[in-house]
């Protein structure tokens, strides 16, 4: 087990729990399209919307929510491994390990096998993680390449206008 993805998947599974997996407040644009115009202000009611800021979970959350939808999108093993996450941290109440065992298909009374296949999922989660963040960052596969020449956008040359 990865004691840090171990951190952030809890913290995905408490955020999932107390939000919820939906998006927060809407767009600018979208309230423009439900109200014909401005949202109506000044309206009587609760303001439980506000609660959390409405944003939904915070960035970190998200982030591990996507990395688990593409693990679960990767392959039969990775399905698996997502499910896996599912019923670990999002499971309320927690579910039994044995409970768990039995869901992904795998024998009952495999405490090892069940620390080896969350052990797989953290490394899996964290490369995801280190993929997403660096392609946020704007770094590449080819960083070990020659550096690209940026101060020109084209190779044809350009005819002069006189």
């Amino acid at each position: 087990m990865i004691e840090e993805i171990e951190e952030l998947m809890m913290h995905w599974g408490r955020q999932h729990c107390l939000i919820g997996d939906g998006p927060g407040l809407g767009s600018p644009m979208a309230t423009i399209m439900q109200y014909g115009g401005s949202a109506p202000r000044g309206t009587p009611g609760s303001r439980d919307l506000l609660l959390n800021g409405g944003g939904g979970m915070d960035y970190v959350a998200c982030e591990v929510a996507a990395a688990v939808a593409q693990l679960g999108r990767q392959s039969e093993k990775g399905a698996k491994l997502a499910a896996l996450a599912h019923n670990r941290y999002l499971a309320n109440p927690p579910l039994p390990v044995r409970r768990q065992l039995q869901l992904l298909g795998l024998p009952e009374d495999g405490d090892r096998t069940y620390r080896n296949w969350v052990h797989r999922m953290h490394q899996q989660v964290q490369l995801i993680l280190t993929v997403r963040t660096a392609t946020t960052r704007n770094y590449d596969r080819r960083s070990g390449s020659a550096q690209t020449n940026l101060t020109r956008a084209s190779s044809v040359k350009r005819r002069l206008a006189y």
